[in-house]
């Protein structure tokens, strides 16, 4: 049966975050009828997959809360919304229990009339929440909530009196919090969440559309490497370029591309022309879903680089180790966060220890000197994705949590 499922979040579409777009889609696959609330809309521009958003007509299912600015139109327009029985009763029971009287309830109130009834609410991103809370209390929204929680969300939650008050509401109000690692449920519980309350629903992929249907990845006079990510601290490239450095000076040909931008771009550019790498390694800037596909498949190791930022705060998943294991692509990368659960250690990847590149680099040496090995990591790579990754099996997860 056909069920309305409203999602939140800050904004939409963005480029990094390609596991809501797949998470909405395959919600419209199953049957259900979906809206999308943000606090600003982006671009259409602003995603890594556009062909995506355009064929499921994404951007027509967008839509923000805009308050009246001009004083006398939202004293007309409020007075015109109090007439009706409904919202005139929420807006008592949202002034008592503000304890003070503002136009912006009932706005509030009129924009979500449409959406009390909802089957469910998925908010993505648990700092989107509001107002969600203050119109359970009251009793106006009937639907259920569902928060999932990505990383940054839960390494900057409040401290003292205002968490606890927060983790009563996510008790009282919320059918389900879901994470994507043991890492970030970790970091939940840490804070005071209770167990019961949280769900493991790893982030999936389209095992369909990643796809290297069993080619192995051909052999040439450079060995190609790639990392995909925001240029940032917390994605740690600069390791993975060090790591390069060593194999250069011994003598390997190496190419390594670096697809992403951000911060970073730029101290990235100089550590490269420092060290004398500009011909071996490549930015390749921001990429399509269709652009990364590509180049993974013309690429023989992934680096996964991340490490940890100046808050401690370390990579919560790492989508893009799982779309490099589904392309047949080992992985190396660090013991960081919760990225070590999307491999089998020594079967599909290998971890070494948190920003040690010089072994990054020694294990990186090792399979481009044990093809067969590589391959063979490659291939239980793909299998490993499909088995476990595939995200209309995971959607299928939220659909039983929202019914």
């Amino acid at each position: 049966m056909k069920s309305l499922i409203v999602f939140k979040t800050h904004s939409f579409p963005n480029v990094s975050e390609t596991f809501i777009v797949s998470n909405i889609i395959e919600t419209i696959k199953k049957g259900h009828i979906i809206k999308i609330i943000v606090d600003t809309i982006n671009s259409k521009t602003n995603t890594s997959q556009q062909e995506l958003v355009q064929n499921y007509k994404l951007m027509d299912k967008v839509s923000v809360m805009i308050h009246p600015d001009l004083k006398k139109e939202r004293n007309i327009k409020a007075l015109f919304l109090l007439c009706n029985p409904v919202l005139c009763y929420y807006f008592i029971r949202y002034s008592l229990y503000k304890k003070k009287k503002s136009l912006d309830y009932i706005f509030t109130l009129n924009y979500y009339l449409k959406y009390r009834k909802a089957k469910a609410f998925h908010v993505h991103f648990a700092s989107a929440i509001e107002p969600l809370f203050e119109l359970k209390k009251i009793g106006f929204l009937k639907s259920k909530i569902v928060v999932t929680f990505h990383g940054f969300d839960a390494h900057f939650l409040p401290t003292s009196e205002r968490l606890d008050v927060l983790k009563n509401d996510f008790h009282n109000y919320v059918e389900c919090v879901t994470v994507n690692s043991l890492y970030l449920k970790k970091k939940l519980l840490a804070k005071g969440f209770t167990n019961e309350k949280i769900k493991i629903i790893p982030i999936g992929i389209d095992t369909s559309f990643f796809d290297a249907n069993g080619d192995n990845k051909k052999e040439s006079n450079f060995f190609k490497v790639i990392t995909v990510g925001r240029l940032t601290e917390l994605k740690g490239q600069s390791y993975g370029i060090n790591a390069i450095k060593l194999l250069i000076d011994k003598g390997y040909k190496i190419d390594y591309t670096l697809v992403g931008t951000g911060d970073e771009l730029e101290s990235l550019k100089k550590l490269v022309v420092k060290l004398n790498l500009e011909k071996f390694i490549h930015f390749y800037g921001i990429g399509s879903q269709l652009e990364i596909k590509k180049l993974l498949s013309e690429n023989q190791l992934f680096l996964m680089t991340s490490t940890n930022d100046k808050f401690e705060r370390s990579e919560a998943f790492g989508v893009v180790s799982l779309e490099a294991q589904a392309m047949g692509l080992p992985i190396i990368g660090f013991k960081s966060g919760g990225f070590v659960e999307t491999i089998i250690e020594g079967e599909t990847g290998i971890t070494v220890n948190n920003r040690d590149y010089h072994e990054m680099a020694n294990q990186i040496e090792f399979l481009m000197n044990n093809v067969e090995k590589r391959l063979y990591m490659g291939s239980i790579a793909r299998q490993h994705i499909k088995e476990k990754y595939d995200i209309s099996m995971l959607t299928t997860k939220y659909l039983d949590l929202y019914s």
